[in-house]
């Protein structure tokens, strides 16, 4: 137990780090784009007094380092400023927009892992065969395709010529079908190709065709090799859930989906950087959150992983 949480605490303090660094390229980056952020808020009509006063009230009249100083001590009291557009806090904001992502995300990798993983085992041990030939298809097809085409795609098919589905909003449960079934085909494809690879080698390896030799039906020897194979596919499955969390912008315009996604391009069309800032820095926060129960995890799928 002790070695679990010497193991936690070094994570801990690796993932301040990187939050650390986070902030700091943010800071920085804010300070070399071109524009006046406190004139595109205050509107071009507005007067030099208050483009001064929205100046003071985001600290762009301060250096980057006390920026940078400022902002830090301002999260660490759980405090990631206010939004100059909307003059809501940045968390109360973030707080409400992102269950709508974190669902989306779930529903999209639950998709992709209950689609892609058989389509995958089936590709694997029909190797050089139609399923594996079809399975590449589908695969190929669902990486190679923009997230958008897809959406506008089912968005034509099922909301605008069939008409049982809405196009858009988060209005009601119908509305997750379509944005989630758009990142589940993508996820699918990926976690697809990444089971057959994985598949393939593994049922090569000397266990296997022992258990064969053995005069074990092949259904069984397949359980065998998925259940060696599930490291690299829990992998590239927590990769895709972290990338739909923290990637899923496309997905959240095309649908109106009223998620931090959306939110974030909003805001840096506002030029709104402390919401730019605080969502970055949570996206951030969940990725790091993310990869380490995915490393946890490794540990109950294969008892033999030791991360401490």
């Amino acid at each position: 137990m002790g070695a679990f949480i010497n193991y936690c605490v070094r994570r801990l303090l690796a993932a301040i780090v990187t939050l650390l660094g986070v902030v700091a390229v943010l800071i920085f980056t804010f300070q070399v784009l071109p524009g006046d952020p406190a004139r595109v808020i205050a509107g071009p009509m507005a007067s030099a007094e208050a483009v001064a006063k929205i100046r003071d009230e985001m600290g762009l009249d301060r250096s980057a380092v006390t920026q940078y100083v400022e902002y830090v001590g301002k999260v660490l009291r759980g405090d990631l400023g206010t939004s100059p557009r909307t003059r809501v806090p940045v968390l109360d904001e973030i707080a409400e927009r992102l269950p709508y992502t974190v669902a989306l995300a779930v529903l999209g990798t639950l998709l992709g892992v209950i689609l892609g993983v058989p389509l995958g085992v089936v590709a694997a041990v029909r190797k050089d065969r139609w399923p594996d030939t079809l399975g590449s298809i589908v695969g190929v097809a669902g990486i190679s395709l923009p997230v958008f085409w897809t959406g506008i795609l089912l968005i034509v098919l099922f909301a605008v010529t069939w008409k049982i589905l809405p196009a858009g909003g988060a209005d009601s449960p119908a509305s997750y079908v379509l944005p989630s079934l758009t990142l589940g085909i993508f996820s699918m494809a990926i976690i697809s190709r990444m089971t057959r690879s994985t598949m393939i080698e593994k049922l090569d390896e000397d266990y296997v065709r022992t258990v064969r030799g053995k005069g074990v039906r092949e259904i069984t020897a397949t359980r065998h090799a998925l259940r060696n194979a599930a490291i690299p596919i829990l992998t590239v499955v927590s990769l895709q859930f972290g990338t739909l969390l923290g990637g899923a912008v496309l997905t959240e315009i095309i649908f109106s989906w009223p998620g931090i996604g959306r939110l974030l391009i909003e805001s840096i069309q506002a030029r709104d950087f402390p919401m730019v800032q605080g969502i970055v820095l949570i996206f951030a926060a969940m990725f790091i959150v993310v990869n380490f129960v995915t490393d946890i995890l490794y540990t109950v799928v294969d008892p033999r992983v030791r991360l401490y």
